[in-house]
């Protein structure tokens, strides 16, 4: 298998080259991007009544590289290699077009992912723009609203969670940008259908007792609605999001669990000279049948440019892990300082982190810190 991708790396590699736009005089088009990212960190956990557990390592995070060639005025093309610290490296393919008349104009977007592995689809959507408002159809992701500073290093919250992102995930269907100077609203009803995973409603099983190992997915249709809203009032920024999804069985007669999914995020961040405070509040509620889970996440931050490339910052998490029993919640705390490493290009970032941990149950708290150095290298 090894030699097969390699042999279909060298394949793309060489149809690169004699595609237009990577040669015959056409080399100008072809342009690279990418991330080195590598890591030293020391951290150390220590569950209530438990031993420490500290591990020193030098990991590599994202490695990331772009190769995007435009064909001509309406299409492009790239090639994607990525490979993060959290998953299996792959290579895409992604195709773009695009078509305008006058003030109108429509793009079309295609990304083949992992095609020396098992070939699937990333974002794929047909959208159509004019001055004040955008349409998209098709499968893409969601609205990012986070703001965490310079929080790169954060201690381990021991299992709470963090729900800083909230996402539908596979988000099929129909989104609406409306573009009104200093505030964009974004609307998108997801659409889509599943017989598997975590939005498949499930039936009781054939002892009729819901929760137990004999409960089978049924065939689910998946809709609801997902607002954006982003407000630029002179230095200051906000964002809000919220979503709520209904599951109803494709077959009208079954007898499924009780199912639903809802989540709302408020970001905002206000800039005064050098520094830039921010400040966020998420939450989510999920039922499954009888459990229902409520995680939030509070978070602020300051960062302050100090010149010549220079930057410090501070930002604090606090975690809940939202069960109706015995909650546990994470204070989390980091500090970090960021200069250029030699040249500019190369940012050097230092910091530490600590966080503790609170429970009526005693087996979720304890404590955890890390300290570390993270070196960036984006070209």
């Amino acid at each position: 298998m090894k030699k097969f991708k390699s042999l279909m790396l060298a394949a793309l590699a060489s149809a690169a080259l004699a595609a237009p736009g990577f040669a015959g005089g056409h080399g100008s088009n072809l342009v690279m991007t990418g991330e080195v990212v590598v890591k030293a960190t020391m951290s150390s956990v220590s569950p209530d009544g438990q031993d420490t557990t500290t591990v020193q390592d030098t990991s590599i995070g994202d490695v990331n590289a772009k190769l995007t060639s435009a064909v001509n005025d309406s299409a492009s093309y790239a090639f994607e290699f990525l490979k993060d610290d959290e998953g299996a490296g792959k290579v895409s393919f992604e195709m773009t077009g695009t078509a305008t008349s006058g003030d109108n104009s429509i793009k079309a977007f295609a990304d083949l992912s992992d095609i020396t592995g098992t070939t699937g689809y990333g974002d794929v959507y047909i959208q159509g723009s004019n001055k004040t408002m955008t349409v998209k159809v098709g499968k893409f992701g969601g609205s990012e609203n986070y703001g965490g500073g310079l929080g790169y290093f954060r201690a381990s919250d021991l299992g709470v969670g963090n729900i800083e992102h909230i996402l539908v995930d596979s988000f099929e269907g129909v989104e609406i940008d409306i573009n009104a100077g200093d505030i964009q609203l974004e609307v998108a009803v997801p659409w889509m259908s599943t017989s598997a995973g975590g939005y498949a409603l499930m039936t009781d099983g054939a002892d009729g007792i819901a929760g137990t190992a004999d409960d089978a997915a049924v065939a689910t249709n998946v809709t609801g609605i997902r607002p954006n809203i982003k407000a630029a009032l002179g230095s200051a920024n906000i964002s809000a999001t919220f979503y709520t999804l209904s599951f109803n069985a494709q077959d009208g007669g079954a007898d499924t669990q009780d199912k639903s999914d809802t989540a709302f995020q408020l970001m905002g961040n206000v800039a005064t000279g050098a520094a830039t405070i921010g400040l966020g509040y998420t939450s989510k509620t999920t039922k499954d049948h009888k459990t229902e889970l409520t995680p939030s996440t509070l978070n602020g931050f300051v960062t302050v440019a100090l010149g010549g490339g220079q930057t410090v910052g501070a930002s604090f998490d606090i975690l809940g892990n939202g069960t109706e029993d015995d909650e546990a919640t994470a204070s989390r705390f980091s500090a970090s300082y960021g200069m250029p490493f030699f040249v500019e290009a190369v940012t050097l970032k230092l910091g530490a982190g600590t966080s503790t941990v609170s429970s009526d149950d005693k087996s979720k708290a304890g404590s955890a810190s890390v300290f570390g150095a993270e070196w960036n290298y984006g070209f």
